[in-house]
């Protein structure tokens, strides 16, 4: 686990890789509890304090179907909404500031796969951090790859696909994602 956080390559090949199956296990497990449809906010409240292992802000609103793979990877800050269908990767850090909206289906991803094909078989992967800055909007299906930050009060347009660092206060669009004043 502390491999992966630090951006160390990691496989299934590795002799202690079941601690990280464990761990997503574990996470896969309270992501079906909490989307069960009628569960009641207050039990979805507990469900995703104990998953990130981080009392949650009571402004802080996650929908259902929420989805990650490690839970306590992901430190989510106060007055957050993140909308139906996120998808959180999270073999690294995830964070995410204060007042940020995350439309629906957004994707957020830590882990690469950018190796040989003997590598890929063995899932080798090397996580990188994202951090998304406070006040920062992220539109529809938009997806954050690897080691990206997103600044404060940016703006990541609906679909785009950000592969690199947004810019403090700049809205990117397009695939891949640029600024939209460039465009």
């Amino acid at each position: 686990m502390e491999r992966a956080r630090r951006g160390m390559v990691t496989s299934e090949a590795d002799e202690d890789i079941d601690i990280f199956r464990n761990a997503m296990e574990r996470a896969h497990g309270l992501c079906e509890r909490f989307n069960v449809p009628c569960t009641s906010w207050s039990e979805r409240r507990v469900i995703l304090e104990e998953l990130f292992g981080q009392e949650l802000d009571a402004d802080t609103v996650i929908n259902p179907a929420f989805r990650c793979d490690i839970g306590t990877n992901i430190t989510i800050g106060r007055n957050v909404h993140i909308n139906f269908d996120c998808v959180i990767l999270d073999s690294s850090e995830v964070v995410i500031g204060d007042n940020v909206l995350i439309g629906p289906k957004v994707c957020i991803v830590t882990p690469n796969h950018k190796f040989p094909p003997e590598m890929r078989r063995d899932i080798a992967t090397r996580a990188e951090k994202v951090v998304i800055g406070d006040d920062v909007w992220i539109g529809t299906g938009a997806l954050i790859l690897p080691g990206v930050t997103v600044g404060e009060g940016a703006i990541v347009g609906a679909g785009a696909v950000v592969t690199r660092d947004v810019p403090a206060g700049e809205t990117y669009v397009g695939v891949p994602a640029r600024n939209i004043e460039a465009i």
